[in-house]
């Protein structure tokens, strides 16, 4: 570790607006750097040794990178700025595996919307909606291509109505 890289993560540590996992897997870092073992810094922060083995692989992983970084930032042709956000983008979770969502914000909304809309101004003789009947017409207008009413539920649940 450089001495630039080690007092970025030593503020990043004292900082008081760090969260818990940033300044966490810094201190892994930091531990490592000074020869500390995996026992030892599992035992120091009272964390998993696969969190540690996780975060040690990450460094060495993208350290040849780092150094790459350094050399840019003495031809001046990367600021300290962006490398200093480049050592905490670091620290950050890794994308996670998984479909995207299915549905858009404003699909949601739109649903939401109709939710909130009286079931009589699209054709149904009825008071109040129900999922399997906001879904039918939620497909119909062209909202979606395709919804199951326990998503509509679901949509539903995450926007909650305003108390009056």
């Amino acid at each position: 570790m450089t001495s630039y890289q080690v007092s970025v993560y030593e503020e990043l540590v004292r900082s008081h607006k760090t969260g818990q996992q940033t300044s966490t897997r810094a201190q892994i870092l930091l531990l490592a750097h000074q020869g500390q073992s995996n026992s030892h810094i599992q035992r120091s922060l009272g964390i998993s040794r696969n969190t540690v083995k996780v975060w040690r692989r990450r460094w060495e992983e993208v350290y040849p990178d780092l150094t790459e970084a350094e050399d840019l930032i003495k031809s001046n042709r990367l600021s300290q700025s962006d490398y200093r956000k480049q050592l905490v983008a670091l620290l950050q979770d890794l994308p996670r595996p998984g479909s995207p969502k299915t549905f858009t914000l404003a699909q949601e909304q739109q649903i939401v919307a109709l939710a909130c809309d009286s079931p009589h101004h699209h054709g149904w003789e009825m008071t109040d909606w129900t999922h399997q009947m906001l879904a039918h017409v939620a497909m119909a207008k062209g909202i979606v291509a395709s919804i199951s009413s326990s998503q509509i539920g679901r949509i539903l649940k995450k926007y909650p109505p305003p108390t009056a």
